[in-house]
């Protein structure tokens, strides 16, 4: 079984703020990080800001961090004992004392706009993100040992609007796109839906009731499983497929406040058309839910 183990952290971090002339600001800051494993690191960050006119402004960022290892990373080791053929072996975990901080370097760069005496707000925004020296688990025989290595870039783009139509109506929508391009092979592989995509509408009026409804869709992925489900396939029910279907979810929400907004009784559906769905191929199967509360403020 794992050891008992014990880690010291430190860290530090200033920022400050230029404005370089009156449409353009410069934001830096930076951290230095102690930890009792690895060396001191120093994570710098910084971002100019320019306004188009008061109400657009154009960002452009760029930051360095680091993730250390944990304590169940650095002093990880188990067996599992499978109970099914063909796993009766053990199947030993080994953390390591030598493991080395995730870096994570990072650009994004964004837009946002005021329209319609701010009625109506837009952005646009695009990242790109290396990541480098992941701790993953690298099998050698029948051993399964964390180390350093690999790097994955995920970059993408986000776009979205809020507007309010009335005083009483408001909306939303938004949509992103990530892709993920990796040299991780096998279970260390990182998954996820490229599309999502949300759209919305809120109401509250002065009687009291409010209500809201909104619009999910994620589109369908594939995560890689670890070996030892696949191999319990034949014996048990378990999923062999990595991949998900995408599913749509319709969200209802409706309420009432009363006692001069200090109380309110509500409900809310989540997934009102019941799109039976997994989020991920070991997670369960979701269908509908009805919630209700009540809620008071004093």
């Amino acid at each position: 079984m794992s050891e008992l183990g014990r880690e010291d952290r430190l860290g530090i971090h200033l920022q400050d703020e230029w404005k370089i002339s009156p449409a353009l600001t410069l934001v830096a800051g930076i951290r230095y990080d102690l930890h009792t494993r690895i060396n001191g690191t120093w994570s710098p960050r910084v971002a100019l800001v320019y306004n188009l006119t008061p109400d657009q402004t154009v960002r452009l960022s760029a930051s360095v961090a680091y993730r250390p290892p944990t304590l169940f990373e650095s002093n990880l080791d188990l067996r599992i004992l499978p109970t099914v053929p063909p796993l009766f072996a053990p199947i030993p975990l080994f953390g390591s004392q030598r493991l080395n901080p995730e870096q994570i370097i990072s650009y994004e760069a964004g837009y946002q706009g005021w329209w319609m005496k701010h009625r109506l707000r837009t952005r646009l925004d695009l990242f790109f993100n290396h990541l480098s020296d992941l701790i993953n688990f690298q099998t050698i025989g029948t051993t399964r040992t964390l180390i350093n290595g690999g790097e994955a870039d995920i970059y993408g783009t986000e776009a979205g609007l809020e507007f309010l139509a009335t005083r009483w109506l408001s909306g939303f929508a938004n949509v992103s796109y990530q892709k993920i391009g990796q040299t991780f092979t096998g279970v260390s592989r990182r998954g996820g839906p490229d599309w999502k995509a949300n759209v919305g509408l809120r109401g509250d009026w002065d009687s009291g009731l409010n209500g809201e409804i909104a619009v999910h869709y994620i589109a369908g992925a594939t995560y890689p499983l670890i070996e030892f489900f696949t191999a319990l396939a034949p014996v048990l029910p378990v999923p062999t497929s990595p991949t998900i279907d995408s599913y749509t979810l319709l969200t209802l929400r409706g309420g009432y406040r009363f006692w001069h907004d200090k109380a309110e009784v509500a409900v809310a559906v989540f997934n009102a058309l019941n799109d039976r769905h997994k989020e991920h191929p070991l997670g369960d199967t979701l269908g509908n839910r009805v919630m209700g509360w009540v809620t008071l403020r004093f």
